[in-house]
């Protein structure tokens, strides 16, 4: 399974987002992206997605013919109706009914234990999976979303700040399970801050304002690279204790 960007330039909003980027992404394994606020990292997977066209370049996807969907993807943010009927079961076993063709059915007892696996791996208490979606918190809504891009089992897997609204211990445990994740499927995950996740990523691609860096962690995560995007918010320090804590 492999993601290629070729001489990728996007446009959004009147003004170009991504100027002339070319990467790859291979799989199984875990990729970063990073950057200020506004530079690219969502436009970025919605191209690959082919929500955006890019105005040069192109984005080649190879994956498994057996999958029938190649992507399994996760907002930055989802907006529920306040009076959405549907349970946080039913919304992430929703997410496997793009699987099948029209008419499309879900009764299979493998793709239910699909969905309590996905329901138990980002820890939501059985209690509430026949709570109405529109009644969790920003929290427990992030892992809904994480629980529906788990439960499409996608060999490409797309996550748009994955971390965002959910408290330190469950970023702990959100970071094991994309780790284990990435051993066997390609996930690509935009974030602001790469700590947690480290240990698992192969490379990190750096956006901002139409520049890109692009390679292992060493390469990317140092000052003078991090400090021409970031600016004064780059800051080198000798010795420090970091607390993973992002909202």
């Amino acid at each position: 399974m492999k993601v290629l960007l070729e001489s990728l330039t996007v446009k959004r909003g009147g003004r170009v987002i991504i100027r002339d980027l070319s990467a790859t992404f291979t799989g199984p394994g875990l990729y970063q992206v990073m950057g200020p606020n506004g530079v690219g990292k969502t436009t970025l997977l919605l191209t690959i997605l082919g929500l955006i066209k890019p105005v040069s370049g192109r984005v080649v996807v190879e994956a498994p013919f057996r999958n029938k969907v190649v992507f399994s993807y996760m907002p930055q943010s989802f907006t529920i109706p306040h009076d959405t009927p549907m349970t946080v079961y039913e919304f992430v076993e929703g997410a496997l009914l793009l699987e099948n063709p029209w008419p499309r059915s879900l009764k299979t007892r493998v793709k239910g234990l699909r969905v309590e696996k996905a329901l138990e791996s980002v820890n939501i208490p059985r209690f509430l999976w026949k709570t109405r979606i529109s009644k969790l918190s920003t929290g427990m809504l992030q892992r809904a979303l994480l629980a529906r891009a788990v439960a499409v089992e996608a060999p490409i897997v797309l996550l748009d700040e994955p971390f965002s609204n959910i408290d330190p211990e469950g970023k702990a445990e959100v970071a094991k399970l994309l780790g284990d994740m990435s051993s066997e499927r390609l996930v690509i995950v935009t974030s602001h801050d790469p700590t947690l996740l480290l240990k698992y990523t192969r490379k990190i691609l750096l956006l901002g304002y139409g520049e890109h860096f692009y390679g292992d962690v060493d390469e990317v995560l140092k000052y003078e690279v991090l400090s021409k995007l970031y600016k004064e918010c780059a800051v080198e320090l000798e010795k420090h204790v970091h607390v993973v804590d992002w909202h």
